[in-house]
């Protein structure tokens, strides 16, 4: 009978472990980190060499390490990372070197990195002692490299360190202010792949390296600076219908918020206004202009380049869809004005939101100017942590050369339209009393924007200027009849 539980037994052990085939392979790495692949030691002064190794297992354990000098064992050395300093004997032949590391696994694998040195002795006053020299580069990457965190998982860190006599006593590379371990190989050539984890901040990042010799009591220092930026891809392909006349809008989706990519185009029963010809003093009514259109027939508006392009100007109680319109400032707003069903009018909250939003996504700049987001109105000097939220939201069409590329030297690079937004510079319509008449201004600086506040002379407007980082928000509002464009948000 114990014969049969005995089996029984040994076959349920053989079936469990045969149906277990889903443990990783043990694989095994070991590198010696000192002394580096090429290294000449003068044995007329130095009299032991530091050595230094690493190795690991991803599954498993280690189950022995094995270091040898030109072949011969050095019992000292059982685990890893070790170091350990050789002392060269009495009689130490001249010439080359091998240094041997073995680390092996318990699974039986076993991984093997080796690094040759040469040693030399200078007899005393046949040759002076040469100065060590420190050879410490950061080939790759260059400084002023950038890394697009939106698509880049890892940046490759490739340099080389060595002396021309004697050895490395310590060698430090830093990324930010983490200290990294690369694999070296023959001739002091290093490498490492630094991995971007999904908390990796934005801006600039330090790699650095530090290389001592051991005849040197300052180590050589080398860096690299490199800029780490995150895109946002927009969906400009996303559309939508204005069931009111047909109209289709492109929108992109900005944080949290859906934005209309183009100004809106809609003429409130087909009709269009001419600021020429129009009661100039229309405060309270709802009007509206087609840019550079003197003239009332809507459908002869709808083919100017002016409207296919830039859409309609609307004064602020148009854009409102109300005659003697009351300001509102919430987030959202809640007035859909003369928005499309399903979306509205948006408040200067809104605005900021989408502002802070992108702000958020793009790299430090140098600048000069006030801030006009934390602290509206606060000069805030000439800073290297601005952000051209400008840049980032301007549209391909229509914008001129700034007038600040000293001041604000990003602005130089002209509109980049990373989110999509397509803001482009579509005019006003000035709308004075009689005396002074009514007329259309161009620009290829300013985009002007209504929102539903309404402050104490007038509606609430968002102005981009290709001469400033971020937009300006009215403090005082602008003239309510002046025609200025309308973008909308999703509900």
């Amino acid at each position: 009978m114990k014969k049969y539980v005995f089996l029984l037994v040994a076959l349920f052990t053989l079936w469990a472990c045969s149906d277990d085939d889903t443990t990783p392979q043990q694989e095994v790495t070991c590198s010696i980190t000192a002394p580096a692949e090429g290294t000449i030691i003068d044995l007329a002064t130095a009299t032991s060499m530091t050595i230094k190794g690493e190795g690991a297992v991803n599954v498993g354990e280690i189950e022995s390490v094995t270091l040898k000098v030109n072949g011969k064992s050095v019992s000292e050395v059982t685990k890893v990372p070790f170091s350990y300093d050789y002392t060269f004997a009495a009689d130490q032949a001249i010439g080359d070197m091998k240094i041997e590391l073995t680390v092996k696994g318990d699974a039986g694998k076993e991984k093997t990195a080796t690094a040759n040195v040469t040693l030399k002795k200078t007899e005393s006053g046949t040759e002076p002692e040469q100065e060590q020299e420190i050879t410490c580069e950061i080939m790759t990457p260059v400084s002023g490299a950038s890394f697009d965190l939106a698509t880049a998982t890892k940046m490759s860190i490739t340099g080389k360190a060595s002396v021309n006599v004697g050895t490395i006593e310590s060698f430090i590379l830093k990324v930010g202010d983490v200290e990294v371990t690369p694999i070296f190989e023959e001739g002091g050539l290093f490498s490492y792949d630094y991995i971007f984890n999904a908390e990796q901040a934005i801006g600039n990042l330090l790699v650095e390296l530090a290389v001592k010799g051991d005849r040197n009591n300052t180590p050589k220092v080398t860096s690299v600076t490199v800029l780490l930026i995150k895109t946002e891809v927009p969906t400009i392909e996303n559309t939508f219908v204005d069931s009111r006349d047909g109209h289709v809008y492109k929108y992109v989706t900005i944080g949290t918020q859906d934005w209309m990519a183009q100004d809106l185009a809609y003429l409130p029963n087909n009709k269009v206004f001419n600021p020429a010809t129009s009661v100039a003093n229309c405060d309270g009514d709802p009007q509206w202009f087609v840019l550079n259109y003197y003239g009332e027939d809507a459908n002869a508006a709808k083919e100017t380049k002016e409207y296919k392009q830039y859409g309609v100007l609307y004064n602020w109680y148009a854009a409102m869809n109300q005659k003697n319109a009351t300001g509102v400032n919430a987030a959202p707003s809640g007035v859909q004005g003369l928005c499309p069903p399903g979306w509205h009018l948006p408040s200067i909250a809104e605005w900021k939101i989408m502002e802070e939003y992108v702000a958020s996504q793009l790299p430090n700049v140098l600048g000069n100017g006030y801030d006009d987001f934390m602290n509206p109105g606060e000069y805030i000097g000439f800073e290297d942590n601005c952000k051209n939220v400008w840049g980032a939201l301007a549209g391909n069409i229509g914008w001129g050369a700034t007038a600040m590329g000293g001041e604000n030297p990003d602005l130089k690079k002209g509109p980049q339209n990373t989110f999509g937004l397509n803001l482009y510079p579509s005019g006003t319509t000035y709308r004075m009393a009689d005396m002074y008449g009514n007329w259309f201004k161009s620009t290829d600086a300013t985009a002007m924007y209504w929102a539903t506040d309404y402050l104490s002379s007038g509606g609430g407007t968002v102005d981009f200027s290709n001469n400033n980082y971020r937009p300006k928000y009215s403090s005082y509002g602008g003239f309510t009849i002046t025609g200025n464009s309308v973008r909308c948000v999703k509900d």
